[in-house]
């Protein structure tokens, strides 16, 4: 069963037979894990810098808002599919949620998945508070079985350090494989 191998809230390190693949040196981050519905997670290490504004609807009460870049990243290769219909991105954040319909994933990590067409209030994002707050394009999925015979055929390590000590630093500090590693290492030898 896919749950005795991997659960939300762990990490998925891509080992080197997915070298040469989209996966290659990627982290995910599991968000559900099902034996019956496939499971999915987010790649929490390719980022890019983009303004806010080009990605959601801007408010018409600050049309004339100052750009802010925000830290995006691309949370796989898959898009607009169930669970994320008519849904462009999704939101981790750490500690809190100031997000309504968020729910928590692990102990202190939360996700919302925020519509295409949403006027989204970016000052939500840019306050000091929500500097963890990471929002992704697209998702790894897995139909059911899939993701336990990657793992079973070693296409993927399964790590399982504290999710909100990975995400409780700056959203511009990206996880490495090496670090996620470390603190898995560091939390079973405690």
């Amino acid at each position: 069963m896919i749950s005795e191998i991997v659960i939300p809230g762990d990490f998925l390190l891509a080992t080197p037979a997915l070298r040469g693949s989209y996966f290659q040196d990627s982290v995910i981050f599991m968000v559900e894990c099902s034996s019956k519905t496939g499971s999915w997670g987010l790649v929490i290490n390719h980022s890019v810098h983009m303004p806010l504004d080009e990605v959601f609807k801007r408010s018409a009460k600050a049309p004339n808002a100052p750009r802010h870049l925000h830290t995006f990243f691309f949370g796989g290769p898959v898009q607009n599919t169930d669970p994320f219909q008519k849904l462009s991105v999704c939101i981790l954040e750490a500690g809190t949620s100031v997000f309504n319909g968020s729910y928590e994933i692990s102990n202190g990590v939360f996700i919302s998945k925020i519509p295409l067409d949403m006027e989204l209030p970016i000052s939500k994002l840019i306050e000091p508070l929500n500097s963890t707050a990471r929002m992704f394009f697209g998702y790894c999925g897995w139909a059911a079985g899939q993701l336990e015979n990657e793992i079973l055929n070693g296409a993927w390590e399964v790590s399982n350090p504290v999710p909100l000590e990975v995400f409780s630093k700056s959203r511009d500090e990206v996880p490495t494989t090496a670090n996620i590693f470390r603190k898995s290492y560091e939390r079973h030898r405690a």
